[in-house]
């Protein structure tokens, strides 16, 4: 048996290392340069105490934060070390105002990295707050391929209001790598469209994290939730959770007992220490995929809790495991942003988009909205907007990806109507948006809205989506750029619940009219186009022979297949000789691979 491409020393069982370097933010006041190399590699990790492959960087995992301050230029150099995947690294929440080709999106924003190739990603950061980063390829995050990114604001309003700064990541947990995980997926057995369910939550990537509390003090958690399933119900026995930040936002102070946190939404919460505990108390984490939970009785039925502590003192031992099963969590409906922003009006397009899963006409399991089912196409998405002219203006020309063609300074509305059983976190890359109105469980399609809206609306990039609901959202087209929209359940992304906004590409071709080289090189050397219509087309942008369609889809996420160039497709669809892997290399698990274990 051929020795996979990982290392099998590296065991990593605590948490410590998701906190090492937390404290030590980026020098300067902004306008500086963080330049950092991370070479992408199998690692072994047993963070709830099974031993499994993990996707690590520079020899450790988790995977370490990357802060920065605002306004700093952020150049990281990434090289691909896997050997049997693909990879990408996307920037969750960052706008990438001007530099739209480093958004990190397969086949949206550039083409994967292949094994052996390294790319470099070079953006400028003007937004604060907490945000992180992960692949957007196959269902690789949820291998461990995600990390926090935290931007430092030296005008934080709520400087002083704190005294120490912690951060807080939350995550559901797999035994099975991806690309086995998704096979099982879009098997014709799996009639219903069920994701597979988690093993475990984590805490900080392992079990048992601890706070030390100093009494009186005041503490802000950063909180991230890194999972690909499941939302986290949040609460600290004894404390209040004052919400100061989401997804990059600052709110006006908000207490709350417990938080719902969606997979990718973020939360900056500040928690006083008590002058005067007697106990040590327990953080609780509960991770929820019930999708009932928000419907007026919900039941409750959980599949796997996590719990940190807060520390007075070791003499006070171990706090117990607290059993939640009462829930008084707060409606994120109910903040404001820190500067009132005030509602946008009335929209100049409106977009109505309903979405559900089911099977298509192979009896495949899919995700659809208005019946479309998103699929990546051989041109990436961006480089067809810059390509073919006046023609960008058609949605026709992407081919499969929900193409919405929105111009510059328009005030856009999407009205979301989930006509399914569970929930979905949607969220927008290129923007944050104001949240008008969400309904409750069961309500069905939008039918409008008689009360008056909120004078200053949530606004976040995220957001959850309740079963049977609608919710309604709006944000203004400042940012040319080809944004996705999607939920953000990781495995309903390869089944196709996204959307795409082509945000004005002719103003797109005049500021970006030259790519890096480096992002063409990356497409040619998989023999994928760089110009045309979604299928490559140069010449007839609306000739769509070739596009690809869900059957082009691929079921082993990541996995590297082109083992000849010009026989693959995009993510190694296509691939005639694809099932060799890259020089022999093997797939996950075996998966695919020909000298597989």
């Amino acid at each position: 048996m051929k020795m996979m491409l990982r290392s099998l020393t590296l065991l990593v069982a605590g948490a410590a290392s998701a906190l090492a370097g937390f404290g030590a933010k980026a020098s300067g006041r902004g306008g500086g340069v963080v330049t950092e190399t991370w070479n992408i590699e199998w690692l072994d990790a047993a963070p709830d105490g099974t031993a499994r492959p993990v996707i690590g960087i520079n020899g450790q995992w988790p995977c370490p934060p990357l802060n920065v301050n605002i306004g700093d230029k952020v150049v990281i150099h990434v090289n691909n070390n896997l050997g049997n995947q693909t990879t990408d690294i996307h920037w969750h929440g960052l706008f990438h105002e001007g530099s739209p080709h480093m958004d990190g999106a397969t086949q949206v924003s550039q083409c994967a990295i292949p094994p052996g190739r390294s790319f470099t990603y070079e953006f400028y950061v003007n937004q604060p707050g907490t945000y992180w980063y992960h692949a957007h390829v196959g269902a690789q995050y949820s291998d461990g391929l995600r990390g926090p990114m935290i931007v430092h604001d030296p005008q934080d309003p709520f400087i002083g209001k704190y005294d120490e700064e912690v951060l807080l990541t939350l995550s559901d947990w797999y035994h099975k790598e991806s690309p086995v995980l998704l096979k099982q997926l879009f098997d014709q057995a799996n009639v219903q469209s069920r994701p597979p369910l988690p093993e475990a939550g984590l805490i900080n990537d392992g079990q048992g994290s601890t706070y030390k509390f100093v009494a009186g003090k005041k503490y802000k958690f950063r909180v991230i939730n890194l999972s690909a399933l499941t939302d986290v119900i949040l609460s600290i026995d004894g404390h209040l959770l004052t919400i100061v930040e989401v997804d990059g936002v600052y709110t006006q102070p908000a207490d709350a007992e417990q938080i719902n946190i969606t997979p990718g939404q973020r939360y900056s919460v500040i928690v006083e220490a008590k002058s005067d505990a007697e106990s040590n108390y327990a953080i609780n984490a509960v991770f929820n995929s019930n999708p009932n939970l928000f419907a007026p009785n919900p039941q409750v039925g959980f599949k796997v809790n996590a719990t940190g502590a807060i520390e007075y003192s070791a003499d006070f031992g171990v706090p117990a495991p607290t059993f939640v099963d009462k829930f008084n969590i707060f409606d994120d409906m109910w903040l404001q942003p820190y500067d009132l922003e005030s509602v946008l009006g009335e929209p100049d397009q409106q977009f109505v988009m309903g979405f559900n899963m089911g099977l298509d006409g192979e009896g495949i399991p899919r995700a659809f909205i208005d019946g479309v089912s998103y699929v990546h196409q051989k041109t990436p998405t961006l480089y067809t907007a810059l390509t073919v002219g006046e023609d960008a203006l058609s949605p026709e020309v992407y081919g499969q990806i929900n193409a919405k063609v929105i111009n510059s300074g328009e005030i856009i509305e999407i009205i979301l109507n989930n006509e399914g059983q569970a929930h979905h976190p949607f969220h927008l890359h290129g923007h944050n948006f104001q949240v008008l109105n969400r309904a409750v469980v069961g309500s069905g399609a939008f039918k409008g809205w008689d009360e008056p809206l909120p004078e200053a609306p949530l606004r976040r990039d995220t957001i959850d989506v309740y079963a049977g609901a609608s919710v309604r959202i709006r944000f203004r087209a400042d940012n040319p750029g080809v944004w996705l929209f999607h939920c953000h359940l990781e495995w309903h992304v390869p089944m196709g619940l996204t959307a795409t906004f082509i945000e004005s590409p002719l103003e797109l071709q005049k500021s970006l009219s030259n790519l890096p080289k480096a992002h063409l090189e990356l497409c040619q050397e998989q023999c994928l186009p760089v110009s045309g219509n979604c299928a490559g087309n140069r010449f007839d942008h609306f000739d769509l022979t070739g596009a690809m369609s869900p059957e082009h889809v691929p079921t082993e996420g990541a996995i590297w297949t082109n083992g000849a160039c010009g026989t693959n497709g995009a993510d190694g669809t296509d691939g005639e000789d694809g099932a060799d892997g890259a020089d022999g290399a093997d797939g996950a698990d075996g998966a695919d691979g020909e000298d597989g274990a």
